[in-house]
């Protein structure tokens, strides 16, 4: 889908208005004729329109020209080649002039139609515009898009909010909802104020232009996308075009009388190829569902076998930590029975070291003794105090082994 088919707001003329349903060239036209008595008219009358359908476009040389023919023709849509376009001149000293004409221009059109015919002949010609960009389209094209924006300001729908329009990220923000209130509101003051000069159809023209404005203005900035734009133009207009409860057959015939081909065209494709995004992104999210399930399924299993092994490691652990105090009471009771061991062999120690010395000592007096006699020239004595000595001393030793169980 290009920029050119951009929707527009509803046409001034449709299947539900049998005036304007035959009206052609620059909106003259007539019903076909019925009996004869009405032929000589009709057949005037189809001249006229013959006449209209050749009409001469105007001849624009300049933006000024541009800015009157939008402002003062009745033609719905601007109607302007591209060649002429490229031939208009575009200068930095013009701008104010422009700008002053448009400002002068401005209360003439109530509805906004100028500077709706100037934004959507920018949308329509599909050119993306970059104000760097130098020749072809665009500086003429941008000029335009500018023009456009200084006459929505004169406008009371969006008096004080040029630098929004501008700056489409400007705070506070401009929404889609605040221009069709500020636009109803504009409307029901002028109807008020002036219901024969300002009719309900102006009332409904100024809505419609206001909000078809914004949403290109912001489809020229690349602010909004295809999507938004006719969400934008559903929730703000459409919707309220939509007849209640309409029925299958008052729906479809309101669709097949529809000579919008185009939008309808580009509104279809465009939902038909979100359902088919919608459809893809379902298809995907099912699949990662399913894979999440399978992962969910594996993590469950690998869940239970982790708390099987940590059951086991529990038993392990509260069997480990049996014996640990088991041990620990074992270990406390034989410190306990060291300790007794502890005093009964020092007690022991004591025992037999003072008899040991006791028993040496008087060993070491009967050796004296006998080693006394022997050198006294007594071999008798000394022999006598040898054997009690060493008969002392062979008892102890026994003594000693049966102490020990029989080990020395």
């Amino acid at each position: 889908m290009s920029n050119e088919t951009i929707p527009e707001p509803g046409a001034e003329s449709g299947p539900s208005d049998p005036a304007s349903a035959t009206a052609t060239g620059d909106g003259t036209g007539s019903a076909a004729p019925t009996d004869n008595a009405s032929a000589a008219p009709a057949t005037e009358k189809g001249t006229q329109r013959a006449k209209s359908k050749t009409k001469p476009k105007p001849i624009i040389t300049s933006i000024e020209e541009l800015l009157t023919f939008a402002y003062e023709s009745n033609a719905r849509l601007l109607e302007i080649s591209r060649e002429d376009l490229k031939k208009l001149a575009i200068t930095d000293e013009g701008i104010a002039s422009q700008s002053a004409l448009v400002e002068s221009l401005a209360p003439t059109d109530p509805t906004l139609s100028a500077p709706f015919k100037l934004l959507q002949y920018a949308a329509r010609q599909g050119v993306p515009l970059k104000r760097a960009e130098d020749g072809g389209l665009a500086p003429a094209l941008n000029r335009l898009v500018d023009l456009a924006v200084v006459a929505l300001g004169h406008s009371p729908v969006f008096g004080g909010r040029v630098d929004q329009l501008v700056d489409p990220r400007k705070d506070p923000q401009l929404s889609i909802e605040h221009v069709r209130a500020a636009a109803q509101r504009v409307a029901d003051e002028l109807g008020a104020a002036a219901p024969k000069q300002f009719k309900a159809a102006d009332s409904e023209r100024l809505v419609r232009h206001a909000i078809a404005c914004y949403g290109l203005l912001r489809a020229l900035q690349r602010e909004w996308t295809l999507d938004q734009f006719i969400d934008a133009s559903y929730d703000s207009l459409w919707r309220y075009e939509a007849p209640e409860a309409a029925g299958l057959e008052r729906a479809a015939s309101q669709v097949g009388a529809s000579s919008d081909h185009k939008v309808l065209g580009i509104v279809g494709a465009n939902y038909l190829a979100r359902i088919a995004r919608l459809e893809r992104q379902v298809t995907h999210l099912e699949s990662e569902a399913v894979a999440t399930r399978n992962r969910e399924t594996r993590l469950r299993n690998e869940l239970s076998t982790v708390e099987e092994r940590e059951q086991s490691a529990l038993a392990r652990a509260d069997a480990f930590s049996a014996d640990v105090v088991r041990l620990q009471k074992e270990l406390a009771a034989e410190r306990d029975n060291r300790v007794v061991d502890k005093s009964h062999m020092a007690d022991d120690y004591e025992t037999l070291r003072t008899r040991i010395i006791r028993r040496l000592g008087g060993e070491i007096d009967l050796l004296t003794d006998g080693l006394h006699a022997l050198r006294n020239g007594a071999p008798d004595v000394a022999e006598e105090f040898l054997d009690r000595s060493l008969l002392a001393l062979a008892r102890e030793v026994e003594q000693l082994k049966d102490a020990a169980g029989g080990f020395a």
